[in-house]
């Protein structure tokens, strides 16, 4: 239900516009209809005609001398709505100005009344942004997770490594190959009984199923023998790299050189060491240690971020405009790529966003936090480090589009004011192992992630 009242304009000057407001139950939204007076739209619109009269060009009429009652005619239609919307652009603005609000979406505006040589009256409706309440961020406690570290991690490590690592040795008793082998063997190649680019090579290596090779190459030098000449027929898949033998059949001559199988148990020992590129076991285990303290200060800070942002989201009690979460869930809706997901629990997510994102920002002002040039070169190189090998062409993607540029301002400004946060708030130390760090709830997504690599691993 709502119902209208008066609102006190500043000074009254003649012919000035009129609002009215309509007062609704929710307080941050505005609902004014708005008068101006014909005087001070005729009065643009002259103006909007004798400019047009000095570019015109019309035949029949000197340039400058077309009279305006036929310009009216033929342009009056584009030069009123353009100026009547030039009109109650700058008169909301104006009246928005005046009364310092802060609305949080673009009016809805709908013209009510106009002929030329009247009034012009229309109803914008739109919401302002919130006053977030002050709030000390050093009430806010989180806790802060210290690393311990045990032998049975570095073990846990290194045993991963050495399970992962392929180390091959020559056959104990003479076999025909088999998957998951190392072959060492040249190959000629034709297309047509003619060879082609790239065709042949000598003491070239392959383990059999390793997908190295195009799809059917490895599946036939399963079975083979040392010493064995063998002929393999296979098609190039349509999208290969090599577009002139893209999709054509080839046969290719192989002889077998070696076959080597691998280490089913690969020991943990200084030669593990060096084939992963260190000097000895005993620095193994300090890099091991060294990345396990970076990860766990990684994980540690993102878990402090999302308990803080828990809290303040819990702690700040504000109205939030539902025309912004409207925006948000449709934003949200479009970008699922789970069609099925619930709406109930998109908006939930969507008003959380905006909670979140009103939050961030009333720190931000409050606190004088900016977003510097290095900022945004730094979430652009963030960005563009997720597609490795294409990092140029997603840097000159971003900047040659300012909309995209943007949302990545809007990332580094919460990126920035989010360690604001967590520098800010009281810490609660404690230690703990990597396992128990992964036990927080805070972590859930982390811990499901690494479940299912391992689930993956094993099948």
């Amino acid at each position: 239900m709502t119902f209208v009242v008066w609102v006190q304009v500043p000074p009254p000057v003649p012919d000035a516009m009129k609002i009215k407001q309509i007062k609704h139950k929710d307080e941050l939204t505005i609902e004014w209809d708005i008068t101006l007076p014909a005087k001070s739209v005729d009065e643009v619109l002259e103006n909007k005609y004798h400019d047009l009269k000095k570019k015109v060009n019309l035949p029949g009429f000197r340039p400058g001398k077309v009279p305006v009652n036929i310009i009216k005619k033929r342009y009056s239609k584009n030069v009123l709505s353009e100026t009547l919307d030039k009109l109650i652009n700058e008169s909301l603005t104006k009246a928005v100005k005046e009364r310092n609000l802060k609305p949080s979406v673009q009016p809805k505006v709908n013209i009510k009344k106009y002929e030329e040589g009247k009034d012009l009256e229309f109803n914008a409706i739109f919401q302002l942004m919130p006053e977030i309440p002050d709030f000390e961020l050093k009430n806010i406690s989180v806790e802060r997770s210290k690393l311990k570290i045990e032998k049975k991690d570095i073990d846990n490590s290194l045993e991963q490594i050495a399970e992962k690592h392929e180390r091959f040795i020559p056959l104990s008793k003479k076999r025909k190959s088999k998957l998951g082998d190392l072959l060492l063997f040249d190959y000629e190649g034709t297309i047509n009984n003619k060879p082609f680019e790239g065709s042949s090579g000598k003491d070239e290596t392959v383990v059999l199923g390793s997908n190295k090779y195009i799809p059917g190459y490895e599946d036939q030098m399963i079975g083979t023998q040392i010493g064995e000449n063998k002929k393999i027929n296979v098609v190039f898949p349509d999208d290969y790299r090599v577009q002139k033998i893209a999709g054509k059949k080839a046969s290719f001559e192989l002889k077998i050189k070696d076959i080597q199988e691998r280490v089913k148990k690969v020991e943990i020992n200084d030669k593990l060491a060096e084939e992963v590129g260190e000097k000895d076991l005993k620095v193994l285990k300090e890099k091991i240690e060294d990345r396990m303290n970076k990860d766990f200060e990684s994980l540690s800070a993102l878990k402090m971020r999302r308990e803080a942002t828990e809290k303040m989201l819990k702690q700040f009690d504000f109205p939030i405009p539902n025309k912004m979460v409207d925006e948000e869930f449709e934003f949200l809706k479009n970008q699922s790529e789970k069609k099925e997901k619930n709406d109930t629990d998109i908006k939930k997510l969507a008003k959380r966003r905006v909670k979140l994102g009103l939050i961030i920002n009333s720190i931000s002002d409050k606190n004088n936090i900016k977003v510097e040039d290095s900022d945004l070169t730094q979430a652009v190189v963030n960005e563009a480090s997720r597609y490795p090998g294409q990092e140029k062409q997603v840097v000159e993607f971003y900047k040659n589009n300012p909309n995209l540029m943007n949302n990545l301002r809007g990332i580094a400004l919460e990126e920035k004011v989010m360690k604001f946060v967590v520098n800010s708030c009281s810490k609660n130390d404690k230690v703990c192992s990597i396992d128990e760090l992964f036990k927080s709830d805070f972590l859930k997504n982390e811990k499901n992630l690494i479940s299912d690599k391992k689930k993956e691993k094993k099948k």
